[in-house]
């Protein structure tokens, strides 16, 4: 039996419920079944050892819905009073729960460098695990995550060698945080407009403000509150989901 932190991130959870629904396979199982009820477990905390509280069960059934959304799982329709929430799993699901990638972030993060979808899920297991070391951990892991992606996912290379490439004088290398975002703009989502390119040039601006509060709280001697970490967790992921998915 598996076990998951006390407090699971959705995606532990949506690995754990594409691999119920890999093992039960060609059977299908039921939502409720499986993310439980309160005084009724469900298959999934039984698997996993965990008994979930009104948050976290609500958390599991984002997590479900979102594998439905996505495509990983689909109904079965073969039940008539709840058609819906009779799933399984499907060949895109089996493919995602192999490759670890879960989601539009994680397909990207892979193609730039699967390390990078670690890190990922580094940031948020340290931020379930809860302590004031594991917190800043988190922190540490979120900023790495914007950093890493930037770097290799915008060489310096591959900017100096736009046409328009001009050195900043403000950067030691000539090349700022707000070229590496735009490039990875350009590279990853293909032809930017000059109102998206506006809005990664504010997007990088707010992004620089997250990684100064998570380098901050990294560095800092008193432990930060879980929602101090993840607040600009959050943010940074939709900070790099505009830049890098389509």
């Amino acid at each position: 039996m598996e076990t998951l932190p006390a407090k699971p991130s959705i995606h532990d959870l949506k690995v754990a419920l594409l691999a119920a629904l890999e093992a039960a396979q060609p059977r299908s199982l039921n939502k409720v079944n499986l993310i439980g009820r309160p005084n009724q477990r469900g298959d999934l905390e039984n698997r996993l050892g965990l008994e979930f509280d009104g948050q976290g069960r609500s958390l599991a059934a984002k997590a479900f819905d979102e594998l439905r959304s996505a495509g990983f799982i689909e109904p079965t329709y073969s039940d008539i009073v709840a058609p819906e929430d009779w799933v399984v799993i499907t060949d895109s699901g089996r493919d995602a729960l192999k490759r670890g990638a879960l989601d539009d972030l994680d397909d990207v993060l892979q193609r730039i460098n699967p390390y990078l979808v670690q890190v990922r899920r580094g940031a948020w297991a340290a931020l379930g695990a809860a302590h004031p070391d594991s917190l800043r951990q988190a922190a540490h892991s979120a900023r790495e995550l914007i950093d890493q992606v930037l770097k290799e996912g915008a060489s310096d290379d591959e900017i100096r060698a736009e046409p328009t490439f001009t050195p900043d004088p403000s950067s030691s290398s000539g090349i700022t945080r707000r070229m590496r975002l735009k490039h990875a703009m350009r590279k990853h989502r293909g032809k930017v407009s000059d109102s998206d390119l506006k809005i990664v040039e504010e997007a990088a601006t707010l992004v620089l403000a997250v990684d100064a509060k998570l380098t901050a709280m990294s560095h800092s001697r008193s432990a930060p509150l879980a929602a101090e970490v993840r607040h600009p967790l959050e943010l940074a992921e939709m900070m790099l989901r505009l830049v890098l998915v389509r």
